[in-house]
């Protein structure tokens, strides 16, 4: 009867059904916040832009991966993921999260920052867990917003951050490329309807074996050939292709 008695007693833990509870309502929260921050964005964008998806279904149904994507526009965020089957952990530079109401909302959505000035750990960390925790993590390894020949798409090498990460991890990379988000900068594009493209290419498996250099070739080599297809199969005309937002207000000379 001791024993039936301590089995029982074990068996009901206050504690951790009030922990369970708790990270349940966090996720459920966390997941809110991220479906409500996205629409909330898309409702000042969709209205003012043409956009086309393709590749969704080549995205992992669970497990955990990193979506790697280039980055043209501070729009880029909820183009890529009006269409995406899952909830994206995003990483963003840490000055977007010390926004006031936003960044905490941000936060509040799955995002978490990183340093850029410094060789950030922390957030080296945090992307580990999210990924341990079976989840996809968005990263944008070109460290920064990025167009013409400062691009991986226009020619520039890869830093090789990302590369590593996914060296340690040794989970699938879903690779992404946008265009057109950034013609979002100039209003004269909300008027017409400006095009904007996401496509998602087929994920590229884990290789303990291959050299980080070998691994960041091989995630340049997948964006560069669904660029050369996107602007095939949708005829992308060059003032659809990635500029600054300066040009695109017209002041590129300023």
């Amino acid at each position: 009867d001791r024993a039936a008695d301590g089995s029982a007693g074990k068996s009901f833990d206050p504690a951790r059904i009030a922990l369970n509870v708790g990270e349940a309502v966090s996720l459920f929260m966390s997941n809110f916040f991220y479906y409500f921050c996205r629409n909330l964005f898309l409702l000042g964008l969709r209205p003012g832009s043409r956009a086309h998806y393709d590749g969704m279904e080549l995205v992992p149904e669970t497990g955990p991966a990193l979506l790697l994507s280039n980055h043209i526009s501070h729009f880029d965020p909820p183009f890529m993921t009006a269409k995406f089957p899952r909830v994206v952990h995003f990483m963003a530079d840490k000055p977007m999260l010390e926004i006031p109401i936003l960044g905490k909302m941000l936060e509040w959505s799955h995002v978490f920052p990183i340093d850029r000035t410094k060789s950030d750990r922390g957030a080296l960390r945090t992307a580990m867990a999210r990924l341990e925790s079976g989840n996809i993590v968005g990263i944008f390894p070109e460290k920064g917003i990025r167009h013409g020949k400062t691009s991986v798409l226009g020619g520039a090498e890869l830093p090789i951050g990302t590369a590593s990460l996914w060296k340690m991890m040794d989970v699938p990379v879903v690779p992404m490329v946008i265009i057109g988000s950034d013609q979002m900068y100039a209003g004269k594009n909300y008027l017409r309807r400006s095009r904007v493209f996401v496509r998602v290419g087929k994920s590229l498996p884990p290789d303990k074996s291959a050299s980080r250099e070998e691994l960041r070739d091989r995630i340049a080599a997948a964006w560069r050939e669904l660029f050369e297809a996107m602007k095939r199969d949708y005829d992308i005309q060059p003032g659809e292709l990635p500029q600054s937002a300066q040009e695109r207000w017209g002041r590129a000379d300023r």
